[in-house]
């Protein structure tokens, strides 16, 4: 590996960026795609309507919210919602028919739905914007800015595309899209990390990992960074933007584990400290 510096400068600009990301970070748990609005995960059948009556297959109650809504069923193995209000939006527009993608946002008065699949089954996640656990949000805790955290790395991409399976929290292994190594030097010690592609930032490398803190000053299971890919080989690791995965909010996320080869022997003492549930 080439030498890097071991640390970079806290300069202005790193800094402005840094209170810029933990700010988008803030408004993304208080927005509408906020992991806090979760409520519920509801399996569905062969056909489920969906609104607030008291015979609707999955039920939506509220004051405004229509009686018969839509409607999920399965064809083909695909789930299809078919809207019967204008208010159900996907994705912000009206769509009568419309085959339904993890990436889709379901909207319907206060409440947010997303598709999941949980060991092969079809489902739908229901979060509510008005709800207790969005009321209880008290807002992310941070360790204080390290510049030692902030290092010089240097990627080297993989050839040709590769996945790469990992463990999760719940639903069994996770395949993650390949993207190559990273490597850098932390507290005085050099390290190599396999960095992946993440769908919420694809442009970014995906950096998971565990360090000597887990489970103890930051969250057990581990934490994330995105990293920008950067030019001929260099870039920057900001581990002060570092970020917990969702199962640090709640039981109803699966989060990919960082492999065994992404544990730094040392804490980071950076980034997102564990959420405090009220």
């Amino acid at each position: 590996m080439p030498f890097l510096p071991p640390t970079l400068p806290a300069d202005a600009p790193a800094l402005a960026e840094l209170r810029a990301w933990r700010d988008r970070q803030e408004r993304k748990m208080r927005g509408d795609h906020s992991p806090f609005a979760v409520e519920r995960v509801e399996s569905f059948a062969a056909r489920s309507t969906l609104g607030s009556s008291p015979e609707a297959a999955i039920k939506l109650p509220g004051e405004g919210i229509p009686a018969l809504a839509g409607e999920v069923l399965l064809r083909e193995g695909k789930a299809i919602l078919l809207a019967r209000d204008p208010q159900l939006l996907v994705n912000g527009a009206f769509v009568a028919e419309h085959e339904l993608e993890a990436t889709d946002w379901v909207a319907l008065g206060p409440y947010r739905l997303q598709y999941r699949q949980p060991d092969g089954g079809h489902a739908l996640r229901i979060s509510n914007l008005q709800g207790e656990g969005m009321k209880g949000y008290q807002g992310l805790k941070y360790f204080p800015t390290d510049e030692r955290f902030r290092v010089a790395a240097t990627f080297v991409p993989s050839a040709g595309n590769q996945s790469f399976t990992v463990d999760s929290t719940h639903g069994g292994p996770q395949k993650l899209p390949y993207a190559g190594k990273l490597s850098f030097v932390l507290l005085g010690k050099p390290f190599t990390l396999d960095v992946f592609v993440d769908g919420d930032e694809p442009e970014a490398l995906f950096l998971i990992f565990r360090d000597a803190s887990s489970g103890q000053e930051s969250y057990g299971v581990g934490r994330y960074v995105y990293v920008d890919r950067g030019r001929g080989g260099r870039t920057t690791v900001d581990f002060n933007k570092a970020f917990n995965p969702l199962c640090a909010y709640g039981p109803m996320f699966f989060c990919p584990i960082p492999p065994r080869q992404n544990l730094l022997p040392v804490k980071v003492l950076a980034g997102e400290k564990p959420y405090e549930m009220p």
